[in-house]
């Protein structure tokens, strides 16, 4: 890649001590400073790679970078399209260690002073990189911006990706789909920030790390991921909530904006596996974050909420690309799990 420019706190699970290491950082091709290092996380990811990674020159326009990519053992054509782009520094894993575990292996051999989290469906638009940048150089007490998302279409993803910090009443609202039944709710406008004014940066409290610009002292000070959010989901909302309690602002900048196509993680994954792992990432950030007492009422509206999908399964309502007798079987799995507090997910207070 070219590089143009001369030159409270919870206890978290570490890059280091989470899993044996069965990767390796490839060395440095050169020794010129980079001022951004951008980290992609691949998981079978041939779909999207090609298009991410031949965004970012004109994305960046000048700014000198380096890309560091970690490969979460692809079993298809990700790694040959990853090695014909070149200038990339990929680190590839033996194993799926989740998205989390994969951005902080990366980071962790990041030599930029930003960080540019990046998922492998976005598509960078011409400066998007440097507007960020330029943002964040220009307002030293913010500690991190993103871009715009819109879909392939061009329709904005201004719901998906900006939301305020969850609460019980917005995640009991998410699990039983209040915001789809009552769309117009003000609970759900005020969490998904439709008040919010997009003609000019704005403060927010929870954007998708899909694209995440953040200053790496920042990163340092807080901490790495918490890796216990396995393999993926809810790592960046608790990620949010930890930049929150560090004071630590987040800005989103509308000059800067970019294409993200979604489904890179989901699929990949069955809609059993999915649903598990969302509502299991959910509960472990109530547990994280909110009082015992919200936890548990969330647990109980969890089972409700699948108790409630049931009947809808029954005669194929709300995922007819499953299967009726699959999602069903998918909904019991998830309240019996949810019944005994997923066993085996770990402490986390």
């Amino acid at each position: 890649m070219a590089e143009a420019r001369k030159l409270k706190k919870p206890q978290t699970a570490t890059a280091e001590t989470a899993r044996p290491a069965l990767w390796k950082v490839p060395p440095v091709a050169d020794d010129r400073p980079v001022e951004l290092s951008i980290v992609i996380v691949t998981w079978n990811s041939e779909r999207w790679i090609g298009r991410c990674l031949e965004a970012l020159a004109e994305s960046c326009d000048g700014l000198a970078y380096e890309v560091l990519l970690y490969d979460n053992a692809s079993a298809d054509e990700t790694l040959r399209l990853v090695d014909d782009a070149g200038g990339v520094r990929t680190i590839r894993s033996q194993m799926n260690d989740g998205f989390a575990a994969g951005t902080n292996r990366a980071i962790s051999a990041a030599r930029g002073q930003y960080i540019f989290l990046l998922n492998p469906d976005c598509e960078l638009a011409p400066r998007a990189l440097a507007v960020l940048f330029e943002f964040l150089e220009a307002h030293p007490h913010v500690a991190a911006a993103v871009p715009l998302l819109s879909d392939e279409s061009g329709v904005s993803q201004r719901e998906f990706q900006l939301r305020r910090l969850p609460t019980l009443r917005t995640l009991v609202s998410e699990v039983l789909l209040i915001g789809k039944v009552f769309p117009r709710n003000p609970a759900t406008a005020y969490y998904r920030y439709r008040d919010l004014d997009l003609t000019a940066p704005q403060r927010i409290e929870q954007p998708a790390a899909a694209a995440l610009l953040i200053r790496k002292d920042v990163y340092e000070e807080v901490g790495p991921l918490d890796e216990q959010f396995s393999p993926a989901w809810f790592e960046d909302v608790d990620y949010c909530r930890r930049l929150a309690a560090a004071n630590k602002e987040i800005y989103v900048v509308p000059a800067a904006w970019a294409r993200h196509f979604g489904g890179a993680s989901l699929e990949h994954v069955p809609f059993a596996k999915f649903i598990d792992v969302w509502y299991r990432n959910m509960f472990r950030y109530a547990t994280k974050w909110l009082t015992a007492g919200e936890a548990e009422t969330l647990r109980w509206v969890i089972i409700a909420g699948m108790l409630l999908r049931l009947p809808a399964a029954l005669i194929g309502f709300g995922h007819p690309d499953v299967g009726r007798w699959q999602a069903m079987r998918a909904y019991v799995t998830v309240m019996a799990k949810a019944f005994k507090r997923w066993p085996g997910h770990g402490p986390v207070r």
